[in-house]
């Protein structure tokens, strides 16, 4: 209810349906700068003369990231009440009660470098993993001094690439990081793996991807599940 990961242009319609009050949000924390994941026209609703909204928001994220936001709102950071504040991989800060790890993922073009993210709070670890590919060697170190209570990786090439490693992950290669994530010891016992980043260029539907999956242990998600940890 106080930090989100990544706003995409599915953000407004999201917040409605499941009852999400935008307004108490204090930081947003974002994975890379691709159209899926930010979309800055929401956040330029927030300039001065045009919404009411007077409380800061703190915003997360790579170079690319903090470029895009200032280069479409085309307003001046505090005409928009933000706080723009840099993360690159390896990077550990503190971000509303969270501590947060930056980890480089092998995803968008040769000069940005795309985030996912292990969050600690309260003796639990999560680990945000949108559009990783298959991670590079020092992330998977990095990785590893880790003890992970939920897992929540993607799965965007589905059943129509099922070994595809390379910027995405299909069901297979999901499956294998998986269990690279437990060859290195950075999953706890019992550890939650969740699998998101669906469209219909995986070939497959929700009901196919739970039967694919089940046998390895592994929850689907979908548009309003809450998982705790």
């Amino acid at each position: 209810e106080k930090l989100l990961i990544d706003f995409g242009p599915d953000a407004f319609w999201q917040s409605t349906e499941f009852g999400i009050d935008l307004t108490q949000i204090n930081d947003i924390l974002f994975t890379h700068s691709h159209s899926d994941h930010l979309n800055p026209g929401e956040l330029a609703f927030r300039r001065n003369g045009y919404s009411s909204v007077t409380r800061s928001l703190n915003v997360h994220g790579n170079a690319h990231v903090l470029a895009r936001i200032r280069g479409e709102t085309k307003q001046p950071d505090e005409n928009l009440h933000l706080a723009l504040h840099e993360v690159g991989p390896g990077q550990q800060v503190q971000i509303g009660g969270f501590a947060v790890t930056a980890l480089e993922a092998q995803h968008a073009s040769d000069d940005e470098d795309a985030l996912n993210y292990v969050l600690e709070r309260d003796g639990k670890a999560l680990l945000i993993g949108h559009d990783t590919g298959w991670w590079p060697e020092h992330t998977w170190e990095l990785v590893a001094g880790f003890r992970i209570d939920l897992a929540i990786l993607e799965c965007t090439y589905g059943v129509l690439n099922a070994d595809m490693r390379s910027h995405h992950l299909g069901v297979a290669a999901t499956v294998a990081f998986r269990d690279e994530l437990q060859q290195r010891g950075a999953l706890a016992d019992g550890a939650q793996v969740v699998v998101n980043h669906f469209s219909h260029n995986g070939a497959a539907n929700y009901d196919e991807l739970c039967e694919w999956f089940a046998p390895h242990g592994i929850e689907v998600a979908y548009d309003g599940l809450v998982l705790g940890i």
